[in-house]
């Protein structure tokens, strides 16, 4: 709690701490427009094995000044509980389609049959604006104009 409040001769201001109880500092420089910011590990890393995941997000977002107020645990902890009940849906959408693999394409089609079909889409019978029966055509120059630009070009050199 100490190395949080902002003294004078303190260089590093504790910004917070994540849920892995990795330190995030912010240092005052007068020299630049905004303050650096850093993080100090728990544990030892070694460069080689460094991963944006040991960071969570929301701390990522603060280092990079993409939010001015840094995350609080309340925050880290729901975010915790949304990726849990996400793993949930994943692998019960995952057993769910494994089940739907099991039960053979029979299973699919009566359910897809079972849903209310969708009107088929109108067919146009005239175009409603002037441009939309327009269709494209090659273009070849005629043999006549070929000769005389070729005719002109001489006389001209």
């Amino acid at each position: 709690m100490w190395k949080a409040l902002r003294l004078p001769w303190r260089r590093d201001v504790l910004a917070g701490v994540d849920l892995d109880g990795n330190l995030y500092f912010e240092r005052s420089v007068r020299s630049a427009q905004r303050t650096r910011r850093h993080v100090v590990y728990k544990k030892n890393i070694n460069v080689a094995e460094y991963n944006d995941q040991i960071i969570p997000i929301q701390w990522q977002a603060w280092m990079r000044h993409t939010r001015s107020q840094p995350p609080t645990i309340q925050e880290l902890l729901h975010d915790v509980e949304r990726r849990r009940r996400m793993a949930e849906n994943v692998h019960r959408l995952a057993t769910k389609g494994m089940s739907r693999a099991v039960a053979g394409p029979e299973a699919v089609d009566t359910a897809q049959n079972s849903r209310s079909q969708p009107p088929p889409p109108p067919t146009a019978s005239k175009p409603s604006a002037p441009g939309e029966s327009f269709e494209p055509e090659g273009w070849k120059p005629d043999s006549a104009n070929r000769a005389n630009t070729r005719s002109n070009k001489k006389d001209n050199n």
